[in-house]
């Protein structure tokens, strides 16, 4: 992984300061698997206040976000970086722990969850590995740093996480010892705040495959503790839907460029235009599948329990609703679109294609071209003709609305006022 321009000026600031530092975690990990790195996270054996002082020496915003679990946020160019102080913990109770700063690195290493979590790389490249990290990641395997059961009882979203990380690097099944004490504490979870859970939910959806991981959660009674019906995980298998999962900027370079090179057609490499589901659309999916005639119902209490918030919440109504169930012609496409919104829509049609297993990219192609014209009427219009304000008004606005959309946007104006005159 080299180290780029922004990232180098912070590391620069601590250590004129007198301090040491090294990116941590997550970057250093999925640099590793050579996959793209999206936050940096930075430890140093300087204290909070000493890491503030150096980035304000430097004219580098610093934001206090976590003082006394030694956490100091950097913005620089727009771009967070997390930096915390060197650490052990001296109590937990399931939820949070309470740390001690320390200059020894292993100290800190210790203290992280799985073996892979705990790689440190310096402005150099090299890797600090304490606990057999690489080789895990080589093995694709998962191992808590020291006891599970212990590592567990400090904070029981490590649960969560072991599946999270099962969906996201381990092709081998989680060890008996692993399983058993998730299943063994898997009623903690309801301690957790929703914000927590759903966080680590959704990350485990975003996985490519994260159909393993969610088989092995029902198995052990965990998945049930956050959604208490039973779903279909293999719905997550759908060939559309994996197809689109694994599309990053480095994957849509090395296919366009082998179109210059090679025979290959656009239609071949299509759905590198369709925007992989998100975990909420996945959600979704998975409520779907429940016997549960009201599946509404569920999603809202989902809903609750994840503490979704109200754009979120409406969205996943939205797909526990409604349903395309047909090949859809222009007319209904510019219909939903225009009713829907293209976002939802986009959605509404993805679902359609999982479920039916028909190929959509065309559907989606359409919202490029198509778009959604403005509707020509509006209160005062009516009004100007004899109509008076009130409910009534706002009814055979929508009438109008309802008549011009089923027209396929081709009513005019003067059309749609002949059109009001009648409902007056």
């Amino acid at each position: 992984m080299q180290v780029d321009h922004e990232t180098s000026i912070i590391i620069n600031a601590i250590e004129k300061f007198g301090g040491e530092i090294r990116l941590v975690g997550g970057c250093v990990r999925d640099s590793i698997l050579q996959r793209d790195v999206h936050d940096i996270d930075l430890a140093t054996n300087l204290s909070p206040d000493r890491v503030i002082k150096a980035l304000e020496l430097h004219s580098i915003k610093a934001i206090p976000t976590g003082l006394k679990h030694g956490t100091v946020t950097a913005i620089l160019n727009k771009r967070s970086f997390e930096i915390t102080t060197l650490r052990y913990d001296i109590k937990c109770d399931g939820r949070h722990a309470k740390v001690k700063f320390t200059n020894n690195w292993k100290d800190d290493a210790s203290r992280r969850d799985f073996t892979f979590n705990a790689l440190y790389m310096d402005k150099y490249g090299c890797i600090y590995d304490y606990f057999g990290g690489i080789q895990d990641l080589k093995a694709q395997k998962l191992n808590f740093i020291g006891n599970a059961e212990g590592r567990i009882k400090e904070d029981y979203l490590r649960i969560l996480r072991v599946f999270r990380f099962h969906a996201k690097i381990c092709i081998k099944d989680l060890s008996d010892e692993i399983l058993d004490v998730c299943k063994k504490y898997s009623h903690m979870i309801s301690n957790l705040s929703g914000e927590r859970i759903r966080e680590e939910m959704f990350k485990l959806l975003e996985c490519n495959n994260p159909v393993p991981a969610l088989k092995s959660m029902q198995k052990s009674n965990i998945l049930q503790k956050i959604i208490p019906k039973e779903v279909k995980c293999e719905i997550l298998s759908s060939p559309f839907l994996v197809k689109t999962q694994s599309v990053t900027k480095s994957s849509i370079t090395s296919v366009r460029n082998a179109m210059i090179h090679t025979s290959l057609s656009d239609s071949s490499v299509s759905y590198f235009n369709v925007k992989p589901i998100d975990a909420l659309t996945k959600l979704a999916l998975l409520l779907r599948t429940t016997k549960k005639n009201d599946k509404v119902s569920l999603g809202e209490d989902i809903s609750r329990f994840l503490r979704l918030s109200n754009k979120q919440k409406k969205k996943l109504l939205f797909l526990l609703s409604n349903n395309i169930k047909t090949e859809l012609s222009e007319k209904k496409q510019k219909k939903y679109i225009s009713f829907f919104g293209k976002e939802l829509y986009c959605d509404l049609v993805k679902i359609y294609g999982v479920e039916s297993g028909k190929n959509v990219d065309k559907y989606i192609e359409f919202t490029k071209i198509f778009n959604i014209p403005k509707f020509p009427l509006s209160g005062d219009d009516l009004i100007s003709i004899g109509q008076h304000p009130g409910k009534n008004l706002g009814r055979n606005l929508e009438l109008l609305k309802q008549r011009w959309e089923n027209s396929s946007h081709s009513l005019t104006k003067e059309e749609l006022l002949l059109y009001a005159k009648d409902l007056l």
